[in-house]
């Protein structure tokens, strides 16, 4: 008569396919490398540092002046997206550290909450924001638009392109009559692509611009302000922004 107990081999091969499985759900999680680039979406924000998703139930982490300005003023709030860089990874506990590169604007937002996020990070190279306002010198002229070098970068990761319809100049104008090598610019940081290209504007800037004085001349009108003797332009010194933005409030 034959036992109903398993023998002793098939304990042995279901003890091993058990291991194997375990560790097979172990291996499922993303194994990073220092130097990767990832693009991660912020989930917390601590006191010393800033947690984002890694994806596969993995987290990541910022030190948090590293995503502040100089003055010590968070650059991003819980769903920000950023581009970053795997700095390390704890041998102990597999925490991933992150260097952020880029934050991403976000989806619907027109960026002008970023404007005074253009300052260095704490950490000392400035942190290219979508949608900030940033300093630079022009290095190069060409008929598809005007190079600018990032106040405060070097090399290619800290240079973006101005394209011509962006330089707010003539149309078929010759960029060359308006830029010199060298010159000090402004421009809004419109996009940065996963390659690191960097796409600015100065027109944008100026639209910015226009947006803000005209805002606070609307505010002034709503308070009671507009009554004062040239305490606030007329908007149709905003050119036609401001006088399509004054058709509406009067409506």
């Amino acid at each position: 008569m034959s036992s109903s107990r398993p023998s002793a081999a098939s304990k042995e091969s279901f003890a091993s396919l058990f291991e194997q499985s375990e560790g097979a759900g172990k291996q499922r999680r993303r194994q990073y490398h220092t130097g990767e680039t990832v693009e991660v979406t912020v989930v917390a924000i601590a006191r010393e540092a800033v947690f984002a998703d890694l994806g596969g139930k993995q987290e990541g982490m910022f030190e948090r002046p590293a995503l502040a300005d100089g003055d010590g003023n968070l650059r991003v709030a819980v769903g920000s997206r950023i581009s970053a860089v795997v700095s390390g990874v704890d041998a102990g506990t597999g925490q991933v550290r992150l260097t952020p590169v880029v934050v991403r604007a976000n989806d619907g937002g027109d960026g002008a909450t970023s404007l005074a996020a253009s300052a260095p990070a704490a950490g000392g190279a400035p942190l290219l924001v979508e949608g900030a306002r940033v300093k630079g010198k022009v290095t190069g002229i060409e008929r598809y638009g005007v190079f600018v070098q990032i106040a405060g970068t070097s090399g290619r990761s800290g240079r973006g392109l101005v394209p011509t319809a962006e330089t707010a100049t003539p149309r078929s104008a010759d960029l060359k009559k308006h830029f010199t090598v060298g010159q000090d610019v402004e421009a809004k940081i419109l996009n940065v692509d996963e390659s690191g290209k960097i796409r600015l504007s100065i027109s944008a800037l100026r639209v910015d611009e226009e947006r803000g004085q005209f805002e606070s001349y609307a505010k002034g009108e709503r308070s009671g302000g507009g009554n004062d003797k040239g305490a606030k332009p007329s908007p149709r010194n905003f050119g036609t922004l401001g006088d399509l933005l004054a058709k509406k409030v009067k409506r």
